[in-house]
């Protein structure tokens, strides 16, 4: 953080005049902070990024360029750049995220704009649950992709099996195989799971979205 005796010196870029002047209402009635400079374009908007000196840049996706800004700036300069935008998709945020954004906020939760520049500027930026929502999905997604990866169809089998309440002997009857085979896959997923035994590994799966929990009947 650069220490400064004045306020934080926002710069704003958001092509629709009637959102800049609503923003900029906002953030220069804080004590603190205030808009220093508007631009409505990408091409002004790095050029502003990279030249001024600035402490947080707003910036809204619905530029066609929008995130090559982000990316652009960012690969010459530090600068927190807040996503302030009426997009609400999922790739949007997480390619913003991706690209180096400090937070996304919907416009719709735009008086959360100031939370967010007091927390870019001091360093400790939080997500907004507007991003933390789409992303927290992403990661679930991803860790039940590896999970399926990881684990061989049998073995997916046992544990949701395990997991539902059926004992292996059980388990051995409906997917037709021996003891000796089952003692193997057991042995393969409690290895796999870093699990001591078969049902605590059957837990971390679940947890991990494998199944949903059943009973058996």
């Amino acid at each position: 953080m650069r220490q400064r005796a004045n306020s934080i010196e926002v710069l704003l870029v958001d092509s629709d005049p009637s959102w800049q002047q609503r923003i900029v209402t906002l953030i220069d009635a804080e004590q603190d902070m205030k808009v220093s400079w508007t631009v409505s374009t990408e091409e002004m908007a790095i050029r502003a990024g990279l030249q001024l000196d600035v402490d947080v840049m707003i910036l809204d996706v619905s530029l066609s360029e929008g995130l090559e800004v982000v990316v652009e700036i960012l690969r010459k300069k530090t600068l927190p750049i807040i996503v302030l935008t009426s997009l609400n998709d999922r790739e949007v945020i997480i390619d913003a995220i991706l690209s180096g954004a400090t937070n996304y906020i919907t416009k719709e939760n735009y008086i959360d704009i100031l939370k967010a520049i007091r927390e870019a500027y001091y360093d400790k930026p939080s997500l907004h649950a507007d991003a933390v929502k789409v992303l927290r999905n992403e990661i679930e997604l991803i860790k039940r992709k590896e999970l399926h990866c990881m684990l061989t169809p049998a073995e997916r089998d046992i544990l949701k099996l395990i997991g539902w309440g059926y004992s292996q002997p059980i388990i051995r009857d409906l997917l037709g195989i021996t003891s000796n085979t089952m003692k193997s896959h057991v042995r393969n997923i409690n290895r796999k799971f870093n699990a001591r035994t078969i049902r605590e590994a059957a837990r971390k799966a679940e947890r991990r979205g494998l199944y949903d929990r059943q009973y058996a009947t």
